[in-house]
């Protein structure tokens, strides 16, 4: 079998710098506890926007067409997702970024 070799040389490495620095800014947020205040921060915003409801609203929707049909938490988290990832206000994300700005570049 022939193996083709990427069209951009350094692509591996790329994302291997991408995971390093994902997992330095995780540890960083873990172990200073941030993460638990950006998650209460989080599920605050998200929760005054109404976007909680939808998602309760889409979650009883789905359930309620499955009918009689047995449905598993995996489906149900699997149909959601892309619902609830594309229903999250901008305003929301916005400030979940410049916050994760501030921690990241804070005492460096």
């Amino acid at each position: 079998m022939v193996q083709l070799s990427s069209p951009w040389p350094h692509e591996g490495q790329q994302q291997q710098q991408q995971q390093q620095i994902e997992s330095a800014i995780r540890h960083k947020l873990e172990s200073s506890n941030e993460i638990d205040r950006i998650h209460h921060s989080l599920h605050a915003n998200l929760t005054e926007c109404g976007w909680r409801n939808v998602i309760q609203d889409a979650a009883k929707e789905a359930i309620r067409r499955k009918g009689l049909q047995p449905i598993t938490l995996d489906s149900l988290v699997a149909e959601l997702t892309p619902v609830a990832r594309a229903t999250v206000p901008g305003e929301v994300k916005a400030k979940l970024v410049e916050h994760l700005k501030s921690q990241c570049f804070r005492d460096n």
